[in-house]
């Protein structure tokens, strides 16, 4: 008795019944008829096909087969999707009397359970949405990588590292993230200080993790007084807000009161938080009032008030990868500035003029970029993430009466960065820039910076030698702005306003050594030399250098907040204005010098 079933029956009944597992014999060879690819959304089925030797059309082979799963893996796992795998068990293999019909499931590594651990402080939730992954999504390892450096730059966290592990249970990946709180929460007390003139006293506290939340926060209450006059209270405060309603706008509020005035400024931003964000845009206000002073030959010659409001904003678009990006972005700034006379010497030349400019201008950058791992290179104890490749760009701005500035005038920025590692032992850090300002289309000041700088680790007893040579030109800049020689500028031993010019080239050179470390304190050491030019002019005398030698006490707090360097130097100048002296010069810094 023969059946006649509708087509459609016929095709349901071997769908059910003809489904073999993927140990089907490599001896029952059969044409490929079709190749269904599923699972897979980082790359096209179309791609993959393209990798497989098993083709439409060819004979079906098990173990040819088996090396087309293995290739797919490789690629996956080329670019980065560490856990990716062909799901043999998903395997469907259809025989059909015209030939062979293949389905495979392409897994891809799905997130499962995000586990937090060393947090004592922080909020596992505060870590989870810092990551550029959740649960559900495709594991990649350049993720992982960066979630990793994201959360090491967070002010209250120290180590973060991220390990992924499969699920032989659900085939989940599973992603424990182990992080390290910092101490956030400082408070201050400046003693009273008491003189025939004055008497105050100040007391502030400050916290980058208030509550836990990532948010950070400082207030600061201050009283001084003055010879015949009643106390001042004067108040500040700052609040910054890193994830505004859970999003990636960022808010900063600061509000001042100082002796000149009060000054206050609220800005609200969406940085380009990892290296695929796409658009990034930032709207800020500000008002201040500040003291300005006007130096002659190193020499305060007049003082004066500057009242200041300003507004600014800018949008960025990225372009690119992870890798290499290329960066456009649109910006405008709005600055009013106005000047009251404090006191003025009588031979004082001093010229600061109110101000009302707006600006609109366009900048375009790119950059490759790379990252490594490394400890005592910037600051002390603390894993680094140091960027190596290259960057350059250009930004231009244009302020005309047409949208309301006084006059119109351009500014032009250039710049150029490389930074590169070699064995993860010498690291080669350039920079140079140079800025322009066009009045009518006419030259009216310049400044170029460059400086190289040069660290070779782990010498001889863990010493790491550093060396920069900087340089500071400066075109047609008066009393307002000065290149200075001494203390903090470059040239320890000599007061910070010893020497002044308008152009400046200077060598560091430090030979630094750790030699006691702990989770809680590191101590180093450093032997330095500081040579340095100044002059004004196109007048340059190779023969007049100033130079300073000494040492220094090197101090790191890997569990505070910011993992800063603390420095002690005893600097013995060389080139003062008498004899080099014997005596030296006792200077406290934070950071390295160079």
């Amino acid at each position: 008795m023969s059946l006649n079933l509708p087509m459609k029956c016929l095709y349901s009944l071997v769908l059910i019944i003809l489904i073999f597992p993927s140990q089907a014999s490599p001896a029952d060879l059969a044409p490929i008829r079709n190749i269904i690819l599923t699972g897979n959304e980082a790359f096209s089925s179309e791609e993959l096909r393209g990798l497989m030797q098993s083709q439409v059309g060819g004979n079906y082979n098990l173990e040819l087969l088996h090396r087309d799963f293995d290739r797919i893996a490789s690629f996956y796992q080329e670019h980065g999707f560490q856990f990716a795998q062909v799901d043999e068990e998903r395997l469907v293999l259809l025989k059909f009397p015209d030939g062979v019909y293949l389905r495979i499931y392409i897994d891809e590594g799905r997130i499962g359970r995000i586990t937090v651990k060393g947090n004592q402080r922080t909020k596992a939730d505060v870590i989870r949405r810092e990551l550029l992954f959740e649960g559900g999504d495709v594991y990649i390892q350049d993720d992982e990588l960066e979630s990793e450096r994201i959360l090491r730059r967070k002010p209250y966290l120290g180590s973060a590292e991220i390990l992924a592990t499969r699920d032989p249970e659900t085939n989940l990946i599973l992603i424990e993230v182990e992080v390290t709180d910092l101490w956030t929460f400082f408070p201050a007390l400046d003693v009273p200080a008491f003189n025939k003139n004055k008497t105050g006293f100040l007391v502030a506290l400050s916290d980058s993790n208030v509550l836990g939340s990532g948010d950070g926060a400082r207030l600061r209450y201050q009283q001084t007084r003055e010879d015949g006059e009643e106390p001042r209270h004067l108040v500040s405060g700052l609040y910054k807000v890193f994830r505004l309603f859970d999003s990636h706008w960022e808010f900063d509020g600061m509000y001042t009161q100082k002796r000149e005035g009060n000054s206050w400024e609220a800005s609200l931003k969406r940085p380009l938080y990892s290296l695929q964000t796409r658009w990034s845009a930032e709207f800020t206000a500000a008002e201040s009032v500040d003291e300005t002073r006007w130096y002659e030959h190193g020499v305060k010659t007049a003082v004066f008030t500057q009242s200041r409001q300003s507004e600014s904003g800018q949008v960025i678009r990225s372009f690119g990868g992870r890798r290499r990006q290329t960066q456009l972005a649109l910006w405008m700034v709005s600055e009013r500035a106005h000047f009251n006379e404090i006191e003025r010497a009588p031979s004082s030349t001093a010229n600061f003029q109110g101000r009302n400019t707006r600006m609109i201008g366009v900048s375009l950058g790119h950059r490759k970029v790379n990252f490594i791992r490394t400890r005592f290179l910037n600051k002390m104890g603390r894993v680094e993430d140091i960027g190596v490749g290259y960057g350059y760009g250009v930004s231009i701005g244009r302020a005309s009466p047409l949208y309301g500035s006084d006059r119109t005038e351009t500014d032009v920025n250039l710049f150029f960065n490389i930074s590169q590692a070699y064995r993860e032992v010498l690291f080669l850090n350039g920079r140079t820039g140079l800025a322009t300002r066009l009045i009518a289309d006419e030259e009216e000041n310049s400044v170029f910076r460059a400086n190289i700088k040069v660290v070779r680790k782990n010498l001889f007893l863990r010493q790491t030698l550093a060396a920069q040579i900087a340089m500071n030109m400066q075109f047609g800049l008066e009393g307002e702005r000065q290149v200075l020689l001494g203390g903090n500028s470059g040239l320890r031993g000599y007061d910070p306003r010893q020497f002044s010019g308008t152009k400046r080239i200077r060598l560091n050179v430090e030979s630094r050594a750790i030699f006691w470390e702990h989770s809680l304190i590191v101590i180093g050491s450093a032997i330095f030399a500081d040579i340095g030019y100044i002059w004004e002019g196109d007048t340059f005398d190779l023969g007049t250098p100033k130079r300073s030698v000494g040492l220094g006490l090197r101090l790191g707090l890997p569990k505070l907040s910011g993992s800063r360097v603390y420095r002690l130097d005893l600097a013995y100048p060389l080139d003062g204005p008498g004899k080099p002296s014997f005596i030296p010069v006792f200077t406290y810094a934070i950071g390295h010098a160079f």
